[in-house]
């Protein structure tokens, strides 16, 4: 952000909108703007099937990211070590957490957080100030419902209600870039291209990976740099098996459809997991938001902090301070399998607009949607499946980098996740019999979904319709180039993330995981990052 900006309160909104709400940059030219393939279960209501968001500038999706920084649980990484990644597991991951990290919640910090957070990373993490109404109603009954809460969801309890966590500094977005490359900018050994395309990775006949090729602004000139010791694939779940298998590693049947020699078959683009997502839709009649209703308050509160310096001025807009993690099967589980995130809608019918527009919903979904913030304050709640049983996979459209590969989410191909979600819902309708929502006036939104309409309103059949219809993502894609033993068929890198078959290729991004974690993925990302980068200095220790 600009702090030198004049009274161009135009550009401060501008402004805001991208610290506080990220739908704002979905289909804008810093993403890649991917659609899932259309299926009879899932995405239904939809225009072009599930809409998948990509960060296509420098700090990737963490750029253009709701900003929550979540790193799972302690049974995640052990998964993951159990599957043979002896270097995963929670004790070895968390130092890796720790040393991106500068919480900025000083108490947090201390004692037995101590544990678990430091100060003096790169990452800024901080809490947002958020005394909304909003978020005061919600809160307030969850706690009256009698769930725990849980002021940090990154030490050792899961389950319940709490504060969120998120990369910013203030108001405005921590990215990875800003994070990680901008205190080093000036290095000489730093030398960043933008606006660059890589086509392939160059791999010789001894299979060692040699550099890559790439064309810049679109030019029809290909240029090449070349790799002394290795090429570190960072792409993210998406654009990195699409980089591989042009590059000659992949199934060797797909390779050979496109007539591209194949270097090693290995199952690039498989075990695609997301977190699957529904939204619900609360209106609040008997609640009044000074915080939130009025455009031009919000514009002063963003004023107050580019150009008057005073830091706690906070803009409300966007994602609340009060999320939930719970489990649906079974209460005194210690870890979820669904994750409540909540955004605060102020009445005057914008932001409904901007998410039915995200969502690509079709034109009556659409609609009918956009009429839950149009005359009251109200809440969007995603609920998302954690533990995904259902598998993807990510195929290549053409030989073109350029072109958008071909992405089969799967949702739903296992009815378990399904059923998470739906009792999901069930729990979330519990708060509607809390006084503090009668008080606050709150109905649950019924939206018009023209698929739904021969089905019985509050079945189990019309939920399960309804979350076919309004099939959306929580943004985490991952598991593309699985990381594994060499037992493992599936196993795309080892687990010090290099490519099996090549020598000097390594990946370092979500698409290693075996598992997704159990919560958003942009902290998980980072510490992917810091662990390979001493995978990398242990194996070129002359460096």
């Amino acid at each position: 952000m600009n702090t030198h900006m004049d009274d161009d309160l135009t550009y401060l909104y501008s402004q805001l909108q991208i610290a506080s709400m990220a739908f704002v940059l979905q289909h804008s030219d810093v993403d890649w703007a991917y659609n899932v393939q259309r299926t009879d279960s899932a995405g239904l209501g939809t225009r072009n099937g599930t809409f998948w968001p990509r960060g296509r500038t420098l700090g990737g999706s963490g750029a253009i990211n709701s900003m929550m920084y979540v790193r799972g649980n302690r049974r995640d990484y052990e998964r993951w070590k159990n599957l043979g990644n002896p270097e995963w597991g929670w004790e070895d991951v968390l130092p890796y957490f720790r040393k991106s990290e500068n919480m900025n919640i000083p108490h947090l910090a201390r004692g037995a957080g101590a544990k678990y957070h430091r100060t003096g990373g790169y990452l800024n993490v901080e809490q947002r100030i958020d005394n909304t109404a909003l978020n005061g109603v919600f809160k307030q009954a969850t706690i009256e419902l009698g769930y725990e809460w849980i002021e940090d969801f990154n030490l050792d309890r899961h389950i319940g209600y709490g504060s969120s966590q998120h990369t910013m500094i203030g108001p405005t977005r921590c990215s990875p870039a800003k994070a990680f490359l901008t205190p080093i900018r000036t290095r000489e050994n730093l030398h960043v291209i933008k606006h660059a395309l890589v086509g392939r990775v160059l791999i010789d006949e001894r299979n060692v990976a040699t550099g890559v090729s790439f064309v810049i602004d679109g030019s029809q000139r290909v240029l090449q740099a070349t790799a002394r010791r290795e090429v570190i694939v960072a792409a993210g779940a998406i654009n990195t098996p699409q980089l591989l298998m042009l590059s000659g590693v992949g199934r060797a049947d797909e390779l050979q459809q496109f007539d591209i020699p194949v270097k090693v078959d290995l199952n690039v683009g498989g075990n695609l997991q997301d977190h699957v997502a529904v939204p619900l839709f609360y209106k609040f009649y008997n609640l009044s938001d000074s915080n939130t209703d009025d455009l031009f308050a919000q514009m002063d509160e963003l004023y107050k902090y580019a150009v008057l310096n005073q830091s706690q001025a906070i803009v409300r807009a966007g994602i609340l301070d009060t999320m939930g993690f719970l489990n649906t099967k079974n209460a005194s589980d210690p870890f979820p399998d669904l994750q409540v995130i909540t955004i605060g809608l102020p009445k005057g019918g914008r932001y409904s607009a901007v998410l039915a527009n995200n969502f690509e919903l079709s034109e009556t979904i659409s609609a009918s949607v956009q009429e839950v913030d149009r005359f009251t304050p109200a809440l969007h709640v995603l609920l998302t499946a954690l533990n995904p049983k259902s598998r993807g996979r990510v195929k290549l459209g053409s030989t073109k980098p350029r072109d958008h590969p071909i992405i089969e989410a799967n949702y739903f191909e296992n009815s378990d996740d399904l059923n998470v979600i739906v009792q999901g819902i069930r729990l979330q309708q519990r708060l509607f019999q809390t006084k503090t929502f009668k008080t606050a006036g709150a109905t649950l939104h019924r939206i018009d979904i023209p698929g739904c309409r021969d089905q019985v309103y509050d079945t189990d059949e019309y939920w399960e319709c309804y979350v076919r219809q309004l099939t959306i993502t929580t943004y985490h894609p991952v598991g593309t180039a699985k990381m594994g033993p060499a037992t493992d068929p599936d196993a795309v890198v080892d687990s010090r993330l290099r490519v099996r078959g090549v020598r000097g290729l390594r990946v370092v991004d979500a698409s290693i995981m075996p598992l997704l974690v159990s919560g958003n993925t942009n902290a998980p990302t980072i510490m992917i990052g810091e662990l390979a980068s001493d995978f990398i200095k242990h194996d070129h220790a002359d460096l």
